[in-house]
C-alpha cells in the first residue's frame, strides 16, 4: 500500500498546528493566571478522519491516520458551583454592608464615654441632686440649667447624625435630591451597568456560538459579573445551551436571551402603606413598575441592597438607623415630660406644681417643644429646647415642692425637696420604658452591640464559607502553574518531533527528487 507522496508532511503539519495551538492555550492560562474571573482552557484534540484507498479489489489491512486536529478549547466550568457561590456572596453582601452601618451606628452612640447620652443624663441628675442641697446657690442654679442644655445638645446631636446616616443610606425628604445620591440609588446604578453588561455580553457570546466558535474569554467576563452582581442583589440565573441566560432579580425577569427587559430605580416613597417614616425609599422595576421592597410580593431578599433597605428601614427587630432614633425620642420624651411634670405639675391625675425660689408656683416649663427647631424633622427629639425664660432667669426652677403643711405652701429658700425629686428619676421605673432611664439607654445600646457582634461574626462566617466554595471552583477552573508547566513541556516535545518529522520528510522528497533528476 503506497501512500501519496505528500501524505506525510499534510499529517506531521496537523500535528504541528494541533502541538501550536495547545502550546498558545497554556501560555494563555499561564498568563491569566492572577487575573480575577479567568477560567483554565483546556485543548481537546481528536484524530482526524482515517484515510481510506478506493480500491475495491483488494483488502487493506487497515487505514491510515491522518494526525491529530483542535475539536475544541473548552473552559473548565461548574454551573453547579458558580450558583452556590452566588447565593452564598449575596449572604455575604448583605451581612457585610449590615456589619459596617451597624459599626457606624456604634461610632455615633459612643458608650461608654464621658461624651454620651449616658454621661449626660448622669450629669443632668448629679446637678439635680446638687440643687436639691443647695436650692438656694445661684451657681448651683445655672450649673443645673447647663447641665439641661448639654443634655438636650446630646441627645439632638446623636438624633441628627443618625438622621444624616439615613439620609446617605435611603435618601431623605428633607433633601429631595438625596434620593438620587444615596447608596441605594449608587447600588441600583452599579446594578443598572452590570445588567447592560451582562445583556450585550449575551448578545456577542450567541453570535459566536452560532459561528462554532468557543467564546470562552466573553463567557469569564459575563460570569465574572454575575459573581460581582450576586454581592449586590440576589440573582437567579438560566443558562442554555446556545450560550445566553435568562437573570432574574426578585422574581422579576430582567435579562431573556440577548435582550435586557427591564432594571432598577430607588424612588422616594410618597405613599401611605408602607408609610415613609418605615420605608423612606422604594426600589422598584422601570418598565414593569413592580415595587420589590414594600412587603406586599416578590421581595429583595439579599445582598449588599438588602443590607442597605434594612438599615435604612424601621425593622423593630434590628438596631437600624430609624429604630435607634425612635429609641432615643422615647428615651428623651420620657425624661423632659418627667421633669416638666415636676417642675409645672400636671391635671391628670392631678400633681401640684412645685415653686420656684420666689416662692411662686411654677408656670414655666423646663423644656419646650418648638417645631422650628430642625423643621421637617418628624420625632419630637429634634424639637425639645430648654425653656427661654429658664435661661434668662434660673430662679424659676421649681426646687420647692407646694408644702400645704406650712403657710402660703412655701417652706423656704433652703427647700429642695423637688429637686431631689428630679434628681430620683434616674432610678425610677416608668411604664413606657419598662425599665429606668439608664437601664433603657444601656439596653438599647446593649442590643446594638450583640446585632453588631452577630453580623461581625456572621460575616465572617459567610466569608469562610465563600472561600470554601471558591476553593472548589478554583480546583476545576483555577489555573495550575505546575500542571501547565508539564503541558507545556509535553506539547514542546510533540511540537519540536512534528517539526523532526517535517525535516525528515523534506530530506526524502529531496532524496527522491534527486533520484529521478
Amino acid at each position: 500500500m503506497i501512500t501519496p507522496g505528500f501524505f506525510g508532511l499534510y499529517n506531521a503539519h496537523r500535528g504541528l498546528i494541533a502541538a501550536q495551538n495547545a502550546l498558545s492555550t497554556i501560555n494563555h492560562n499561564v498568563s491569566n493566571a492572577n487575573t480575577p474571573g479567568y477560567s483554565r482552557q483546556r485543548v481537546d484534540l481528536m484524530a482526524y478522519n482515517a484515510y481510506a484507498f478506493p480500491n475495491n479489489s483488494q483488502l487493506n489491512a487497515g487505514q491510515i491516520g491522518q494526525g491529530p486536529i483542535l475539536q475544541q478549547v473548552t473552559r473548565m466550568r461548574d454551573q453547579f458551583l458558580d450558583a452556590q457561590f452566588r447565593l452564598s456572596n449575596s449572604a455575604l453582601g448583605r451581612n457585610e454592608s449590615t456589619r459596617d452601618v451597624l459599626k457606624q451606628l456604634e461610632g455615633i452612640l459612643n458608650e461608654p464615654s464621658t461624651s454620651g447620652v449616658n454621661d449626660a443624663l448622669q450629669s443632668f441628675f448629679d446637678s439635680a441632686q446638687a440643687l436639691s442641697v443647695n436650692p438656694q446657690n445661684a451657681a448651683v442654679r445655672s450649673t443645673f440649667v447647663q447641665q439641661a442644655l448639654d443634655l438636650v445638645d446630646v441627645f439632638q446631636q446623636q438624633a441628627l447624625q443618625l438622621s444624616d446616616l439615613r439620609q446617605n443610606l435611603v435618601g431623605s425628604p428633607l433633601s429631595p435630591n438625596s434620593f438620587g445620591t444615596s447608596q441605594l440609588a449608587i447600588t441600583v446604578s452599579d446594578i443598572n451597568q452590570k445588567l447592560a453588561s451582562i445583556a450585550a455580553l449575551n448578545q456577542n457570546i450567541v453570535s459566536i456560538k452560532a459561528s462554532g466558535a468557543a467564546p470562552n474569554d466573553l463567557l469569564d467576563q459575563r460570569d465574572k459579573l454575575l459573581d460581582d452582581l450576586s454581592n449586590l442583589v440576589d440573582i437567579d440565573v438560566t443558562y442554555y445551551d446556545n450560550g445566553q441566560i435568562d437573570l432574574n432579580i426578585a422574581g422579576q425577569t430582567m435579562i431573556r436571551g440577548v435582550n435586557q427587559l427591564d432594571s432598577l430605580q430607588a424612588l422616594e416613597n410618597t405613599g401611605a402603606a408602607p408609610t415613609p417614616d418605615d420605608v423612606p425609599a422604594l426600589v422598584s422595576t422601570v418598565n414593569g413598575g413592580v415595587v420589590l421592597n414594600d412587603g406586599t410580593g416578590d421581595e429583595i431578599t439579599s445582598g449588599k441592597i438588602k443590607a442597605i433597605l434594612d438599615m435604612g428601614g424601621n425593622d423593630p427587630n434590628l438596631s437600624s438607623v430609624r429604630n435607634l432614633m425612635g429609641k432615643l425620642d422615647t428615651l428623651m420624651g420620657t425624661v423632659v415630660d418627667q421633669l416638666n411634670i415636676l417642675q409645672v405639675g400636671q391635671v391628670a391625675p392631678p400633681l401640684p406644681a412645685g415653686r420656684d425660689q420666689n416662692g411662686n408656683l411654677a408656670t414655666d416649663a423646663l423644656f419646650l417643644n418648638d417645631a422650628t427647631l430642625n423643621p421637617g424633622q418628624t420625632l419630637n427629639i429634634f424639637h425639645w429646647k430648654v425653656n427661654p425664660a429658664i435661661l434668662a432667669d434660673p430662679k424659676l426652677i421649681a426646687a420647692a415642692i407646694d408644702d400645704s403643711t406650712v403657710a402660703g405652701g412655701f417652706a423656704g429658700v433652703g427647700d429642695g425637696r423637688n429637686a431631689l425629686a428630679m434628681a430620683q428619676l434616674k432610678n425610677q421605673t416608668f411604664a413606657n420604658l419598662g425599665t429606668g432611664l439608664v437601664d433603657y439607654f444601656n439596653s438599647t445600646t446593649a442590643k446594638l452591640g450583640i446585632d453588631s457582634q452577630s453580623y461581625k461574626n456572621g460575616s465572617q462566617n459567610q466569608k469562610n464559607l465563600n472561600m470554601s466554595v471558591e476553593q472548589q471552583r478554583q480546583s476545576i477552573s483555577g489555573v495550575n502553574i505546575d500542571e501547565e508547566t508539564i503541558d507545556l513541556l509535553r506539547y514542546q516535545r510533540m511540537l519540536e518531533a512534528t517539526s523532526k518529522t517535517i525535516s525528515i520528510l523534506d530530506q526524502v522528497t529531496q532524496s527522491i527528487i534527486g533520484l529521478v533528476n
